[in-house]
């Protein structure tokens, strides 16, 4: 049941739709291995062009020494509240299919896709995901050892949500209030555009 308090869509979404969100205030509560497998396993079962399955991840736990570097190639403005997620995952696609070598023009879709399935799990978890692109791709491809036949995408920060009180006061704000959207009128067209 969704609380109006929380409603996002005047449609009656999925809960799991309604409630996600991409905090940026964490607890200092743990993901545990069981709860990162399943969110993990999530985005294993997403579908991709040709059954490519082209995503990769670099998972990283806060208090190792890949969490710091992985948190090190974020932008200063992403790594003030990124510290406190207990999780970092560095997000990437196999740019060429395996059948053939040829360009996979759907890769970087189909990694939406996995990061759509592990949002939604981790959501029905409890759990929150903030997706990044604010970082620097080349400091994590060395920092990672990544191969050159990957391309990095993303930064994917998993947690539990905290308090908004724990960020920087021009974050606060930010952190309780839930973002809009376009209405489906300037997204959709039927028949042609």
């Amino acid at each position: 049941m969704i609380h109006e308090a929380t409603r996002r869509s005047e449609l009656e979404l999925s809960e799991v739709l309604n409630n996600r969100f991409s905090p940026r205030a964490f607890s200092a509560r743990e993901v545990s291995d069981q709860e990162l497998e399943l969110v993990l396993e999530a985005a294993r079962w997403a579908p991709s062009s040709m059954n490519e399955q082209p995503w990769r991840f670099v998972v990283t736990r806060r208090g190792g020494d890949a969490h710091a570097q992985l948190l090190e190639t974020l932008n200063p403005s992403n790594r003030i509240w990124g510290d406190k997620a207990p999780v970092l995952i560095l997000a990437m696609v196999q740019r060429t299919l395996s059948r053939n070598g040829q360009v996979n023009h759907h890769a970087r879709h189909d990694l939406g896709l996995a990061t759509a399935h592990f949002t939604a799990q981790a959501t029905a978890l409890g759990m929150g995901v903030h997706i990044l692109g604010g970082f620097n791709a080349e400091a994590a491809r060395t920092a990672f050892n990544v191969p050159e036949d990957l391309d990095i995408v993303s930064v994917l920060v998993l947690g539990f949500p905290g308090e908004a009180d724990q960020l920087p006061e021009n974050l606060r704000e930010r952190e309780s209030r839930r973002s809009v959207r376009l209405p489906l009128s300037e997204l959709v067209r039927y028949g042609t555009y």
